[in-house]
This record gives C-alpha cells, sequence and structure tokens, in this order.
C-alpha cells in the first residue's frame, strides 16, 4: 500500500502515523538525498513533537544534518528550505485535520513539495528496510535555528507598505502555528489587530481547525461588534486563509482567491493556475491567461512552475504567489487583501460584490478508501450524456452550471460541489450529486 497521499503521509497519530513510521520515513529520506542537511519545521498538534523527534532521529542516523526551525507556519518551513539551501524539507503537520491526526509534507530544495515520481523511490528504500545508517562518528548533526524573522523580512517586501492604511483587522489564528506570525505581520504595516484563539493548543478548543463557516460564527460576529474591517481565519497550520468582510459576512474561498488575482494580475503578464473544482469566476477574470488542474496545491504550485505562471490558487482559501515560496501562504494572502483594500479605497464587501456573480454549494458524503475509486468509475458511467472533465473526479456540464464529484485524498469521505449563477440551479446540482452519490456507494455495499 502506497504511503504517499496527495501531499506528503497524513493519517490517525499511533495507527497509520506512528514515531516507528517517522524514524522510518527519516532514514529513508536521508538515504535517498545521501549527504547535506534537510529542514524540519512542525505546527503545534500534541504529536507533533513526538513525531519530529523520532523523524530528525532517523534522518541524523543516515548522516545527513538536521536544521530544526521548531514550531512554524507550513510556508515558514518552505521558505526555510528553499532560503537555506539544503537538500529538502520536512514539515510535520495535518493541516486543517482534527487533533487526533498528523502528518508530514516532505520538500524539495526549492521548498515544494516532492515530485511524484520520487515517492515510489522512498517508499520503496523503506519495504526493503536498505537505509544507509552510518558509524556512530558520522552521523549527522543537529542545528536549531530561528528563521522567522529573515521570513518576515522576506514576506512584508512583497506588499507596499506605505499604501495600506491603518485598518483593523481580526485575525481567527484557530489555535495554530499562524499566530506566532500574521498579528505580527499586519501590526509592522500599521494595522490595528484583534486575535482569537492565538494561543497555541493541539487540541483546538477555540474552534475546529478547518475555516469553515460553522466554526467562524465568533469572527463573524466580533468583526461586526468591532467596526474591523475585515477579519480572517487561518487553518492549523496557517497556509489557508479564509476571509469574512467588515458586515460579518462569510466569504467563500472562491471569491476571495478572484478578488486577489484580479487585483494582482493587473499590468503583469503570465499565467493563472487553478483547479478544475474553482469557481468560473477566476475565468470570467482571467480569460485565455487561466490554466487548470487535478485539485491539491501541490499539483498547482508544480503547474506554476512549469508554465512560469504568476499566481494560483484553490477554492479551499489557499493562494500560492510562486515568486515568495512554491505553496499557499495565508500571512501572504492576508497582507494582499490589506493592500488591496487600501489602494481600491472600499470596503470588502463592495470589493465582493463587484465580482461577477455565481452561487456555489459545497457537500461531502463518508466513503471507505477502498471504494473511492469504484464510485468515481460508476458514477462516471451513470452521467455517460453529460459534457464531462474527467481531469479530477467527474465534472459534469449542464446549460445553466457545473457539478463535480471527486474523492478526497486526505480523508475518507467524498466531495460535491456545484456552481451556477442561479442560486436554486446550484443547489439542484449538488443535491442531484450527492444523490447518484449515495446511490452508488449503496450498491456497492450490497455486492
Amino acid at each position: 500500500m502506497a504511503l504517499f497521499g496527495t501531499f506528503g503521509i497524513r493519517g490517525i497519530v499511533n495507527r497509520d502515523l506512528t514515531p516507528e513510521l517517522a524514524l522510518k520515513m527519516g532514514m529513508s529520506f536521508a538515504t535517498f538525498v545521501k549527504d547535506g542537511s534537510l529542514v524540519v519545521g512542525r505546527d503545534g498538534r500534541s504529536s507533533s513533537e513526538m513525531i519530529k523527534n523520532s523523524l530528525i532521529s532517523g534522518i541524523i542516523s543516515c548522516g545527513v544534518n538536521v536544521i530544526d526551525i521548531g514550531m512554524v507556519p507550513t510556508p515558514v518551513t518552505m521558505f526555510a528550505t528553499k532560503t537555506l539551501k539544503t537538500k529538502g524539507g520536512i514539515m510535520i503537520t495535518a493541516s486543517h485535520n482534527p487533533p487526533e491526526y498528523n502528518g508530514m509534507k516532505f520538500l524539495e530544495p526549492n521548498g515544494m513539495g516532492l515530485k511524484k515520481e520520487k515517492e515510489p523511490i522512498i517508499e520503496e528504500i523503506i519495504k526493503k528496510e536498505d537505509f544507509n545508517l552510518k558509524n556512530w562518528d558520522k552521523i549527522g548533526k543537529i542545528e536549531k535555528k530561528n528563521i522567522l524573522p529573515e521570513y518576515s523580512k522576506k514576506i512584508l517586501s512583497f506588499v507596499n507598505r506605505e499604501k495600506i492604511g491603518n485598518l483593523k483587522i481580526v485575525i481567527d489564528c484557530g489555535n495554530g502555528v499562524g499566530s506566532l506570525t500574521l498579528p505580527y505581520l499586519l501590526e509592522n504595516i500599521g494595522c490595528s489587530v484583534i486575535t482569537l484563539n492565538s494561543h497555541i493548543d493541539g487540541a483546538f478548543p477555540g474552534r475546529g481547525s478547518e475555516p469553515i463557516p460553522e466554526n467562524l460564527s465568533t469572527l463573524q460576529e466580533i468583526v461586526k461588534k468591532t467596526g474591523s474591517d475585515f477579519g480572517v481565519a487561518l487553518d492549523g497550520d496557517a497556509d489557508r486563509a479564509i476571509f469574512v468582510d467588515e458586515k460579518g459576512n462569510f466569504i467563500q474561498g472562491d471569491r476571495s482567491l478572484a478578488l486577489i488575482i484580479k487585483n494582482f494580475i493587473k499590468n503583469r503578464e503570465g499565467k493563472v493556475v487553478t483547479t478544475v473544482s474553482t469557481s468560473h469566476i477566476i475565468d470570467d477574470i482571467s480569460g485565455n491567461r487561466i490554466i487548470k488542474t487535478k485539485i491539491g496545491d501541490l499539483i498547482v504550485a508544480r503547474k506554476l512552475l512549469e508554465c512560469g505562471g504568476i499566481i494560483g490558487g484553490e477554492e479551499s482559501g489557499g493562494v500560492i504567489f510562486p515568486e515568495f515560496v512554491p505553496g499557499k501562504d495565508g500571512s501572504l494572502a492576508t497582507l494582499k487583501m490589506a493592500e488591496i483594500i487600501s489602494e481600491n479605497k472600499k470596503p470588502l464587501s463592495e470589493l465582493i460584490d463587484e465580482l461577477p456573480k455565481y452561487y456555489q454549494y459545497k457537500e461531502k458524503i463518508p466513503c471507505e478508501n477502498r471504494h473511492k475509486e469504484r464510485v468515481i468509475s460508476e458514477v462516471d458511467k451513470k452521467l455517460k450524456n453529460y459534457k464531462k472533465d474527467r481531469t479530477d473526479g467527474v465534472k459534469a456540464f449542464t446549460e445553466k452550471g457545473w457539478f463535480i464529484i471527486r474523492p478526497s485524498g486526505t480523508e475518507p469521505i467524498i466531495r460535491c460541489y456545484s456552481e451556477s449563477k442561479d442560486k436554486k440551479e446550484a443547489k439542484r446540482l449538488v443535491e442531484f450529486g450527492l444523490k447518484i452519490v449515495k446511490e452508488t456507494i449503496d450498491e456497492i455495499a450490497k455486492k
């Protein structure tokens, strides 16, 4: 069975992801890179220190050095790997997943996620236990480094601080590692900051670690009560940012991404990359500059590198500025949003309303991982009379909109999204998609 998923390895701690597996992954990755140094960072999950210690032990046992940058957001580990010119990096995180989960994201020397063709090589080293263990006097060394000052200085160079006014911003850090960076960055550019859930706690007591509407009612209320310009919610490892306007309205990740892209591509040449599940608002804004990929920020990042694209992202609230790091960065997305509001001299709600209007629905249904591939295959057959896109799962088009059915790469669920300029049609499409998926899962369960 393959260890790697959409981006690295993820699972329930001490069931799917054990200290033993972390040790072996460390030995295998170090055997693969042979020498030099690897950056290791971790999020604030309760199990991350445990996983980190096992991973580092494996790495140095094979003669590779470790630069331990401690507890940081995922984009900081990407930045460190790229900036320190190492052989690669590992970020210990399960991103937005519940607290019982953890994971390991493996990075290329440029900070991007590991290339797919390298994953089976690393898995084979583990399978054969063909580790390049060194004698006691040749094991690697551990260096601890605080990379946050360098990261902060660099990220601030990507915004026009002089144009950003004294905005009042509420940040819901979700008990994640974003509290180490974003509040200080915003204060540095002259913003007034109110923080929620800014103490790091791996149990995520303040709210669920995923910045979805049902988790953000407190943020919405505080934004309204304090007369703030906008609110932002980060996920557990701070690579995603979801926004709330000055009226306390939740903004879908597609729409905030579209607003950022709209302003970023002014007077700039280059491609825009997003996924097949992202709103067609991006199509309207980008025109023939747009390229669409399978779902996954790593896939978007690779395509950006391949085509020399200037910005990319996906509907979940992830924005990628490849000139900075080849992955999502919730802090940079937030800084850019502050810049956009200041430069346009309009409230966020008005800027969002100026975008093309679409309605979207996003639902999910439980499905065992072993059944996912078959479910999608059967769904594809049932939709034989529709115009379809099979880039990722099954995306079916109607005269008034589209819906997509695809398996999650990180959880035992199948997702169904829909979109239309007609609200009732968007609702009908997502319900139709869910009905087909449920019927198919039930049919397979009976066999």
